[in-house]
């Protein structure tokens, strides 16, 4: 029973930790060249039940002038005697052009590709792109803006296998605060309601 509980436990930390939203700004660098993280965890454990569980994290940027590419992969299982209580993931690919190199103006485009088996998520595949403006610059305070347009199609793994094709806002602002060496503060907020049902969002 203890050690059932544990894994539920486990289980919903990790869900939890899983987003609808992806949050790329987060992962965002502003160094010029390549840059790359990369982790892999893989265990398996036999304590009178067998439990698998296998992570890969992979974050790769370019950076060069006006251009700079994102790639980040997320997946996650967890499984006890073949049976899955965590299995989702993802992969974002996203590009940026940086208007006549001036710090006001960023073109995006980004697809990504997701899925969640204990959500019932199939599959959900987006495409989307737009302007990205620098509000605020100044050694203390960052302040971005972006209003993007997206295509999202979702498959369910629900009774019916619901689908639908649709068009969201995908905006978000990251306010980046620098109070001295030692202390910053990073606000990030996305906003994604459908275009023509505002009662569907999702926010993070």
């Amino acid at each position: 029973m203890k050690k059932s509980l544990i894994l539920t436990f486990l289980a919903l930390i990790s869900l939890s930790s899983f987003s609808q939203i992806v949050n790329v700004e987060k992962n965002r660098k502003h160094a010029s060249g390549f840059q790359a993280t990369m982790g892999l965890d893989f265990n398996i454990k036999e304590t009178g039940s067998r439990i698998f569980e296998f992570k890969n994290t992979i974050d790769v940027q370019y950076s060069r002038k006006a251009h700079n590419f994102i790639f980040l992969n997320n997946l996650s299982l967890l499984s006890v005697n073949k049976g899955s209580l965590i299995n989702n993931g993802f992969q974002h690919l996203r590009y940026n052009y940086t208007v006549k190199d001036s710090s006001f103006l960023t073109l995006e485009i980004f697809g990504q590709y997701q899925y969640n088996e204990q959500k019932l998520l199939t599959k959900r595949i987006l495409l989307g792109g737009g302007p990205r403006f620098r509000l605020t610059q100044n050694p203390k305070i960052n302040w971005y803006f972006a209003p993007l347009i997206m295509n999202e199609k979702e498959q369910l793994s629900d009774s019916v296998h619901t689908e639908t094709n649709l068009f969201r806002l995908d905006s978000y602002t990251n306010l980046q605060l620098t109070i001295n060496k030692s202390l910053s503060f990073n606000f990030i907020c996305y906003y994604q309601p459908d275009f023509y049902n505002f009662n569907d969002y999702r926010i993070s």
